[in-house]
């Protein structure tokens, strides 16, 4: 937490100072009151000791605002610069642990834990402002009467002691009330994503039960909070009353003793007073800083998680002699001996293929086979267990992310389509496509005479995940997407697996129409694009059983299986 407020030391800096001279004029005033008291006693002249009492207030009040103004203009700072850091470490972490943590998690420690940090500075402030004015005024009370001193300062760390386990407490529940709420973001989350779902099924109510659940453990949580912070305050009040009593009834009686003089008891009193509140809000930003720091710790639990692993490219480094010549003679891609492991789970076996340039090659094989996994290892979502992925002859460990992906499109199984327009989603390949380019790829994609009938046409918005828009046209406008971008190789999940039959004869001629400028690596379950393609892949089991063409495969068995069984069942469904 201190490396967010070193970042902003120079305001810090000043808003201190501010608040430090503030302080100064605190601590001058009961020294005027007294002596205006005694002053009035005496009959004395006492128009300038109030006109400098006065002009000390509001300059007290004018620091003291711009300090606090300053403290609080610092915590958005850190709010937003938080917000921001969160962000764009949690998009570059790697896919498998994205796929392990819920979505509504996540969002609940970006705004919510966030938000919590908002207070630290001005708590800082004011744990700094009470300590200055404490030590302040104990020296002053000490030149009056350091009896009374001894007495508060016993008083006030009585209270201190007494209320100090509590802190810690408050900390541990504040980072369970975080937790809780996060489970209650990803619940919520979870229900309205699936919210047809859940409506065709009748469970709302159980929806509503499950999710209630994390909402009453974030309430108890928070309760804890609340009780263990009532509790540390009213014990810190304790003492400041307890302090004041002291003053009045001990020195009250030293007064009628003529042990003390009126104007000395008046400014006794008034350094206390004034010294006691802001400890008061001293212990009060404790408080603040205790909770803010469970909502850290609950944040910091995703920041500690490693970004994936990115090489950079050696400063200065050329390529070897010859290497262009062997890139060239490489082919595009190749697995070698690859195997992978979810977990315990064997996916894949020992796959070893090629893939060449300006070629389209079907990868195909029953439900659960690995096909989905091949393309995760070629976009290094994943890296293989055993094994090498060579593009080009490089290992894509040895190639930085950036450049890997930037040559490559992908066409996902569910094609995500973005809160936005319609170009907004298209622009995510190529931001510096025109208008030109984008209806082409439309027209590729053959969804563009439904967008040109669009009143807004480009600028059309489309629901979250593209709720406006029907299945056929979602697979479309993200097929568009990858034909955007400008990649050697375009991976594609089931391209055609929502479109009807004359979609899917226009998307694939289009699709024919690309050999030749580009590779495709289509995981397929449609005859018609597997009799196309220049090269099958049949995957089964983890391993590749066979490959060639449609025609060189027709006396494989377990290429004749698959289109008698899963091929012949997708054309009837």
């Amino acid at each position: 937490m201190l490396k967010l407020l070193r970042a902003h030391w120079v305001s810090m800096t000043a808003s201190l100072l501010s608040l430090a001279a503030a302080t100064v004029l605190i601590l001058v005033q009961p020294l005027l009151a007294g002596r205006l008291v005694d002053r009035v006693a005496t009959g004395a002249p006492t128009t300038a000791l109030a006109v400098g009492l006065l002009v000390m207030l509001l300059a007290q009040l004018l620091l003291e605002s711009l300090g606090h103004f300053e403290l609080d203009r610092i915590g958005e700072k850190i709010v937003v610069q938080l917000r921001t850091l969160f962000t764009d470490h949690v998009v570059r972490l790697p896919i498998g642990m994205l796929d392990r943590v819920r979505t509504g998690d996540l969002l609940a420690r970006g705004t919510s834990d966030a938000s919590l940090m908002r207070d630290m500075p001005r708590a800082v402030g004011d744990i700094v402002f009470g300590i200055l004015t404490l030590l302040g005024a104990v020296v002053l009370m000490l030149s009056i009467d350091a009896f009374t001193v001894l007495v508060v300062i016993i008083v006030l760390t009585t209270g201190f002691i007494a209320g100090n386990p509590l802190l810690s407490r408050i900390q541990r529940a504040s980072l369970n009330r975080q937790a809780a709420l996060g489970d209650y973001a990803a619940g919520l989350d979870r229900a309205l994503g699936a919210a047809r779902t859940v409506k065709l099924f009748g469970a709302e109510d159980r929806e509503v039960k499950t999710i209630g659940r994390s909402a009453h453990a974030a309430y108890q949580a928070g309760v804890h909070v609340a009780a263990y912070t009532a509790a540390n305050i009213g014990i810190v009040r304790l003492g400041i009353t307890g302090s004041f009593l002291a003053i009045m009834i001990i020195d009250g009686r030293r007064v009628a003793a003529g042990g003390l003089s009126i104007g000395q008891f008046v400014s006794l009193f008034a350094f206390a007073m004034y010294a006691i509140f802001p400890i008061n809000a001293a212990f009060i930003a404790l408080t603040a800083l205790r909770t803010a720091a469970g909502a850290h710790q609950h944040l910091m639990a995703t920041m500690r998680q490693l970004p994936e692993d990115d090489p950079p490219a050696p400063v200065g480094a050329r390529a070897p002699v010859g290497a262009m010549t062997i890139r060239q003679a490489a082919p595009l891609v190749e697995f070698d001996h690859v195997s992978f492991s979810y977990a315990e789970r064997l996916v894949l076996d020992n796959v070893s293929f090629t893939l060449d340039r300006d070629q389209i090659t079907a990868l195909i094989g029953p439900s659960g086979a690995g096909k989905s996994t091949i393309l995760g290892l070629l976009c290094r979502f994943h890296d293989p267990s055993a094994g090498q992925v060579r593009w080009e002859g490089r290992e894509l460990r040895d190639i930085g992310l950036r450049e890997l992906r930037g040559r490559l499109g992908l066409l996902e199984q569910d094609a995500p389509v973005l809160h936005g327009t319609i170009r907004d989603n298209l622009l995510i390949a190529d931001p510096a496509a025109g208008d030109a380019d984008l209806w082409r790829v439309l027209k590729q994609a053959n969804i563009a005479d439904e967008i040109a009938a669009l009143p807004a046409q480009l600028d059309t918005p489309v629901l979250e995940r593209g709720r406006s828009l029907s299945g056929g046209q979602r697979q479309r406008l993200a097929l568009a997407r990858a034909f955007l971008s400008r990649s050697q190789l375009i991976l594609m999940d089931e391209p055609t697996a929502h479109l009807d039959r004359a979609n899917e004869y226009d998307v694939m001629t289009n699709l024919l129409r690309a050999r030749g400028q580009r590779s495709l690596l289509v995981v397929a379950h449609r005859l018609s694009t597997v009799t196309n393609a220049d090269q099958i892949l049949v995957l089964r089991d983890g391993r590749i059983q066979a490959a060639g063409t449609h025609t060189q495969l027709l006396d494989a068995p377990v290429y004749r299986d698959l289109i008698e069984h899963e091929f012949v069942r997708e054309s009837r469904c």
